[in-house]
């Protein structure tokens, strides 16, 4: 039965958008004047996220189950105020007085965020028999066969060929099998490129330049990592903000040191060296998601003409 459901809810899909498509060929996405060539604007992949999320929907619900759409994540908000993120170490001075270390410090590692927190899993009218989450899940994410792709320096990123997020990414694309390696590789040239960065002759000398500073300032430590578990270490006591300035010290001390030693220059230097490497070894893939994305558009306009499903 479970199957059954599934199948249907991705014919489901498919065969909305091919109506809609039928009834209003139009396409209404924002206007994008980038060469055709080019990766597409965050309006457009805006407009392509929100189509996703109004498939999944419909999906969801014709199987019985509520689902909330989530927006397209807004990166510039995200990159303000304590929740701004460092990959390397905190290079602003003055962001690392009022904050110290924040709440977003993201240091480089070989993984990406997929498909994040999607509704709470509840059945939509009255009659319908109590299910599990587990259930939910299975419906939304599907099970059995796997699309993979492998990262390079190891790792390997997985999805579902099944369930309602890949039916909604089959309609949308057409060939999830394409889609999903040039999503992720896409979704994680700034690991890459940061873990080139990091395997620098330049950076290991900046780093230690860094260091020669951080003596001076009273931290006898080899990298900005140590400097921080050197902060965890410290054992508790005081007050909560007592404990927040010796953080903000603490970080001040790390973004002081990257200004004045160089590494801030020297990361700056190396990203701009590395990017465009990076981003030519992997030209197959980005240029294949750029071709899925731009067929994709009139679609995504085509579905987001018709109104959420209501419980």
């Amino acid at each position: 039965m479970g199957r059954t459901k599934r199948a249907l809810g991705t014919t489901a899909v498919t065969a909305a958008v091919l109506l809609l498509g039928a009834c209003d060929a139009t396409p209404s996405a924002p206007a994008d004047p980038a060469p055709a060539g080019a990766p597409l604007s965050a309006a457009r992949k805006a407009t392509l996220h929100r189509a996703e999320e109004r498939l999944v929907h419909r999906c969801m619900h014709d199987q019985g189950w509520t689902y909330r759409e989530t927006p397209p994540d807004d990166r510039a908000a995200d990159d303000r105020g304590a929740g701004r993120s460092f990959p390397y170490l905190v290079t602003d001075i003055a962001w690392a007085e009022e904050y110290g270390y924040g709440d977003a410090f993201t240091p480089a590692t070989g993984t990406t965020p997929d498909d994040g927190d999607r509704a709470a899993p509840t059945r939509t009218g009255r009659a319908a028999p109590a299910r599990t989450s587990a259930d939910w899940t299975r419906a939304l994410y599907g099970t059995g066969r796997q699309v993979s792709v492998e990262l390079p320096g190891g790792g390997r990123l997985s999805t579902s060929d099944r369930g309602c997020l890949a039916s909604a990414r089959k309609a949308l694309y057409g060939d999830l099998a394409r889609w999903f390696p040039a999503r992720r590789v896409s979704d994680n040239i700034d690991v890459f490129v940061r873990q080139h960065v990091r395997a620098d002759d330049a950076f290991a000398a900046g780093v230690a330049a860094w260091s020669r500073c951080a003596r001076t300032h009273g931290h006898d430590v080899a990298s900005p990592g140590a400097l921080r578990a050197e902060l965890g270490r410290r054992k508790p006591g005081g007050t909560p903000a007592e404990a927040h300035a010796q953080e903000v010290r603490t970080a001040v001390v790390e973004a002081t040191c990257a200004r004045s030693s160089g590494l801030t220059r020297t990361l700056r230097q190396r990203e701009a060296y590395w990017r465009p490497r990076v981003r030519d070894r992997f030209r197959e893939e980005l240029d294949e998601l750029v071709r899925l994305e731009r067929a994709a558009l009139p679609r995504a306009a085509t579905v987001l003409r018709t109104p959420a499903p209501t419980p």
